[in-house]
């Protein structure tokens, strides 16, 4: 059983690492992130160059959440922060659909007002009963990601660079 689990993890690691790898790539290539960096693939093999880059910080990070102890709680605590996101995907599908509607759209209450509120209310409830350290580890990764963008924007005077999803 061991032996199993073992493989199940190293199985998952390795392709969590690549799937961050080619999203990291992607958004490189759309300018979304440096370029230089982000969007080089290694000759010969072509796999982004900064797979390793992936692997040490996923190990930094378990080891500094093991430090704090509960690292499998804190981990599912950190990944739950990404609800707050999804409170905002919610929220905005119901100002799209409700509020601003185009003129000539039929409005079905239950889509476009009941269930998105709903499922605002609902990540807002998981959000709120978050444990402060992800609570704190998540607001700072988005206040990251908030100077990042308006760095890259001059200040949100421009348009942000959009992620290419025609492939």
């Amino acid at each position: 059983m061991g032996l199993i689990l073992i493989i199940a993890a190293l199985g998952s690691g390795l392709t969590g690492t690549l799937g961050a790898a080619h999203l990291l790539f992607g958004m490189g290539r759309d300018g979304v992130l440096p370029k230089t960096v982000f969007a080089y693939l290694k000759p010969g093999s072509n796999p982004p160059t900064y797979i390793i880059l992936i692997g040490l910080l996923a190990f930094a990070g378990a080891v500094l959440l093991n430090y704090f102890g509960g690292t499998y709680q804190h981990a599912g605590e950190l990944l739950k922060f990404g609800a707050f996101l999804v409170m905002g995907v919610n929220l905005a599908v119901f100002w799209q659909f409700t509020v601003v509607a185009r003129p000539g759209h039929k409005r079905r209450w239950l889509r476009d007002a009941v269930l998105p509120l709903f499922g605002f209310v609902f990540c807002g409830l998981i959000w709120w009963n978050l444990n402060s350290l992800a609570k704190l580890a998540g607001a700072v990764w988005f206040a990251i990601g908030v100077i990042y963008i308006g760095i890259k924007t001059r200040g949100f005077r421009s348009a942000p660079a959009m992620i290419d999803f025609s492939e």
